[in-house]
């Protein structure tokens, strides 16, 4: 297991001992994902192994993390995919895209009609034609779409299986989607599979469910609730979390500590900001730098390196999203 850190403005990785096992010398890299890691040499990304042996040279102008053996690249102003050996395998005429899932990319292409969206496979085929404004991942077999000025969801095989009604959604997990109605600045609330109201759409804010619960804002307070839509854990915290490994980060009088399902204060809070678990392992900020705890709260990595937000962004929506 490789952690990404960052030391004198630069980049490289520990080992969960804590021992530096990549020395800091990118300008940017990203998160390992199936052996191999985005960084940046030189301006240009390029990709790793957990030796930190240059894989594939650095000659894309941004790259992704690699998902379902795929990795996308950025070519001149347009996007492609490369393999773990670095062959385009699907050529670089992308607008904008995300990573692969459940065999299909949400892409964004140029046609008649301006931009717009649709799903490629991983020989490059346009599996949905790009006939939407917006769209999300695939998960759990569906993937929300905007036509016209309302989501909806479809199928793998492009059929609109919950119409579109909706002014905002998400893909699904564990069974349910939030959903947003009424406007812009209107509620969120969740739904399952055959589009049936699970959760009455009455918050301001939400994240997706995970581990069973999920964070709803309410009156200007978060907490967690349950598929029924009642009281999950018994606290209400100052912004969003989610639990990962049977633990979830919480915010409360501008520290950040860590609760267990039952509520229950497992590590006190005492840092200025804090990760999901990933592996046993979670960044914590003390001061200005970060350092890694494990389960228990014991310090297994000390606060020696820099503290950098879209490090921690990175881990949060790899692992929350498209685990």
């Amino acid at each position: 297991m490789r952690l990404l850190v960052r030391q004198n403005g630069k980049f490289g990785y520990i080992d969960q001992s804590g021992k530096l096992a990549i020395p800091a010398r990118f300008e940017n890299a990203s998160l390992f994902s199936e052996g191999l890691a985005a960084v940046r040499i030189g301006g240009k990304d390029g990709y790793i192994d957990t030796s930190g042996k240059i894989v594939i040279e650095p000659r894309f102008k941004a790259a992704s993390i690699f998902n379902e053996g795929l990795a996308a690249v950025l070519v001149g102003d347009r996007w492609g995919y490369i393999n773990k050996v670095g062959k385009m395998v699907i050529p670089s005429s992308i607008v904008s895209t995300f990573a692969f899932t459940e065999g299909l990319a949400v892409v964004v292409a140029v046609t008649k009609d301006g931009y717009k969206a649709g799903f490629m496979d991983t020989t490059g085929k346009m599996i949905i034609q790009p006939l939407y404004e917006d769209a999300r991942f695939f998960s759990e077999g569906l993937a929300p779409v905007k036509k016209g000025k309302k989501f909806g969801f479809i199928n793998r095989s492009g059929t609109m299986v919950i119409q579109p009604m909706f002014d905002d959604a998400t893909p699904f997990r564990e069974g349910l989607a939030a959903v947003k109605i009424n406007g812009k600045y209107g509620q969120w609330g969740f739904i399952d599979t055959n589009g049936v109201w699970i959760v009455e759409a009455k918050y301001k804010n939400c994240l997706r469910f995970k581990e069973g619960v999920a964070a709803v804002e309410q009156e200007g307070a978060w907490r967690f609730i349950d598929r029924r839509g009642e009281d999950a854990v018994p606290l209400t915290m100052d912004g969003p979390s989610l639990f990962s490994e049977g633990l979830a980060p919480v915010k409360i009088g501008g520290k950040v500590g860590y609760i267990d399902r039952q509520g229950r204060e497992i590590i006190p809070p005492r840092f200025e900001a804090a990760t999901i678990f990933i592996n046993g392992l979670a960044a914590v900020r003390q001061g200005d730098l970060c350092g890694y705890i494990d389960k228990k709260g014991n310090l297994v990595v000390p606060p020696t390196y820099e503290w950098y937000q879209p490090i921690i962004d990175q881990v949060v929506t790899f692992a929350a999203e498209i685990e």
